[in-house]
């Protein structure tokens, strides 16, 4: 009986395995792994209200995880109460058919994405592939979801948990499965998909900081005091100049921020009070007033279109606002609103204003903490800050300082991408400290290309768009500037005849490399064009019929833009605030139809799904319709398109909707 039984399990199962569909969604950005699908049959225009609603799933569990569709069943990821999950639906109905507990939930310390995991599972016969918050990765069985083997990024291959989590969905290609742990000595790492044994580990020239690289070899990072410069396309090896932070005593201060975050709280007994805000702007990619413009409210008196910028008199100066408070419940608030780049602070100082207080008490009870310091920290004048606390969202880290370091004569592989008419471009900016908080690993999902009859894995890590061999992971090229100088690259690359494209936001822009083969058989990337018109902070680039649709714009702003695949130049953008018809936000394409999710990140920007018809010349829409009931938290789980239907997840709720055209 259990023999029989057995029989028909094996048999169900490969019943179930042939039945996968050529309009399946089977990982992450679909079947070609670049949010295209080839299906056809589908509305052309939707309703008023929308395609029908075909059904709707309920407490999934919390996280971004876009679904996955392949031979009739819908994968996912979640947190559901303690525990970190896969899901298994029924495609028909959405049913539950399995759900599988891979381990503990990862808390992860920003607020911005902690509900649960971003990978989109990846299927693959009779298994799946994904890859949990912790960088736990799994192998499960898609019949009953047991776990067959997991492996860690973190204890096996020593990467380090960037500061938003592991958000990657793993590629499996042939026999591999390829992932990002982000180590000085396993950037990239390739793993049986049957037993989970490492096959290779890929290492980046100078290890995952690029702290040691020679000539032709990657931009060295240097130590040095905050806002150190750099000589830009200079072509021959530069260095760092010891910029230190004008207008104040103690500089120190300044060697850490924190940026990107929400709000600031700290409990205090009641009383009046001397709030004293720190900033300096060191970013090098900051180059004069307009640039970073934020607001922030100190409890309750408003501070708008702050620029630090024109407040200080240029980079690299301090400038302190002093705000007079009186706390009346028990906690001194500070709120902040983005406008154009992140808010940055450096320091915060509370000290109290009652005037029966000598000095010894005054300065025991006088509050400081340090944004972005790990640990406690002592100024000059030997006063102890705490460190960073009380921020809500954002991150944090330390300023390091980068040198640009030249090409050898005549190239040599695994270069830095060359710029027409220039030298080596290194990152001018901070590195090392943003989204990856260390980690060598970003946010965004490894492609594979064939190139010249070499296979390569294409991958935006925290400081660079790089590719290496698929035989054994040696190193062939990077190319530095679509990597953001906070480490927080999302975006997936794109590769077209011979052409790569990344992009990140936070001022970095999009950038399109052509690689060839130099004359000592490695590869080359050259630099063909870059812009700061596609910012795609995490919604992801679509190309269709040499054009690239996607959204521009970082925390809080964003519209949708369309370039030129060639040129970079922008044919058309909806970046006007009074007729802005689109915010950034994600996509997926099928039968000749941009299926476009706004985010509710951008000001102003509702939870809408958007129909949108590709052109060269102009915006075309042919429908949209807002999400039921959304969650209110951030919509960031991009939208899918399988079999006629397209799926929409709000955090523990899945919507399935019949875009199927009539008669087909």
């Amino acid at each position: 009986m259990s023999y029989a039984k057995s029989f028909i399990g094996i048999l169900g199962m490969a019943m179930l395995l042939t039945c996968a569909s050529a309009e399946d969604w089977p990982q992450w950005q679909g079947p070609n792994r670049n949010a295209i699908s080839k299906e056809t049959g589908l509305l052309k225009e939707w309703p008023e209200d929308g395609p029908p609603l075909a059904w709707k799933i309920t407490r999934l569990g919390g996280g971004d995880s876009a679904p996955s569709i392949a031979a009739g069943r819908i994968y996912g990821m979640a947190n559901r109460g303690e525990d970190e999950i896969v899901w298994a639906l029924s495609e028909a109905d959405g049913k539950t058919v399995w759900v599988s507990r891979l381990g503990p939930a990862f808390a992860q310390r920003p607020s911005q994405g902690k509900e649960g995991p971003g990978c989109t599972p990846t299927v693959d016969g009779d298994r799946l592939y994904v890859i949990g918050l912790g960088g736990d990765v799994s192998c499960l069985q898609v019949s009953d979801g047991k776990v067959i083997w997991q492996k860690s990024m973190t204890a096996d291959f020593g990467g380090r948990v960037p500061m938003w989590s592991y958000r990657e969905s793993p590629l499996v290609d042939g026999d591999k499965v390829i992932i990002t742990p982000g180590a000085p000595d396993a950037m990239l790492v390739a793993l049986d998909k049957l037993t989970g044994k490492t096959i290779w580990k890929s290492q980046m020239p100078g290890g995952s900081d690029a702290a040691s690289a020679g000539p032709g070899g990657p931009p060295r990072e240097l130590g040095g005091a905050p806002g150190g410069a750099r000589r830009a396309g200079s072509g021959e090896a530069g260095s760092a100049s010891a910029t230190v932070i004008s207008g104040n005593q103690d500089p120190g201060l300044f060697e850490s921020e924190h940026w990107g975050m929400t709000a600031f709280s700290h409990k205090i007994p009641n009383g009046n009070y001397l709030a004293k805000l720190y900033f300096a702007e060191t970013y090098q990619g900051i180059t004069g007033p307009g640039q970073r413009v934020f607001s922030f409210n100190v409890h309750g008196r408003e501070f708008k279109d702050f620029d630090i910028w024109q407040k200080a008199g240029g980079l690299n100066r301090a400038y302190v606002e002093t705000v007079p408070v009186e706390v009346t419940n028990g906690e001194l608030s500070i709120a902040f609103t983005a406008q154009t780049q992140s808010p940055a602070i450096n320091a915060i100082e509370i000290i109290p204003q009652a005037t029966d207080l000598t000095g010894a008490e005054l300065s025991k009870g006088t509050i400081r903490i340090k944004a972005g310091q790990s640990e406690p920290f002592k100024d000059s004048n030997g006063q102890i800050w705490l460190a960073d606390q009380g921020f809500e969202g954002g991150s944090f880290g330390g300023r390091r300082v980068f040198a640009s370091i030249g090409l050898a004569p005549g190239g040599s592989p695994g270069v830095v991408a060359r710029v027409p008419g220039g030298g080596a471009r290194g990152p001018g900016r901070p590195g090392g400290f943003g989204g990856g908080g260390g980690s060598g690993a970003a946010y965004s999902s490894i492609i594979a290309i064939d190139f010249e009859g070499q296979r390569q894995y294409v991958q935006l890590t925290a400081r660079a768009l790089i590719g290496v061999a698929a035989s054994d992971g040696k190193f062939l090229w990077r190319y530095d500037r679509p990597a953001n100088g906070m480490g927080i690259n999302c975006s997936t690359p794109i590769y077209h005849d011979g052409r790569v494209f990344a992009a990140s936001a936070y001022n970095a822009g999009g950038g399109l490399v052509k690689l060839s083969k130099d004359g000592t058989g490695g590869v080359k990337a050259e630099e063909v064009w870059h812009s700061r018109y596609m910012q795609n902070h995490h919604g992801g680039v679509v190309l269709i019929d040499g054009a690239l649709y996607g959204g521009n714009g970082g925390n809080g702003t964003g519209y949708l833009v369309c370039l030129d695949f060639q040129t970079g130049e922008a044919l058309w953008n909806e970046g006007d605030p009074d007729k802005r018809r689109v915010r950034k936000g994600s996509m997926a394409v099928a039968d000749g139809r941009i299926y476009y999710r706004n985010d509710t990140e951008a000001r102003g920007a509702a939870d809408e799904v958007i129909l949108i018809e590709p052109s060269r010349k102009e915006y075309i829409e042919r429908g949209r319709f807002r999400i039921p009931d959304p969650s209110g938290s951030h919509s960031w789980s991009h939208p899918v398109i399988a079999n006629g239907k397209l799926y929409i997840r709000d955090q523990e709720v899945l919507f399935c909707y019949d875009v199927k055209a009539r008669g087909q």
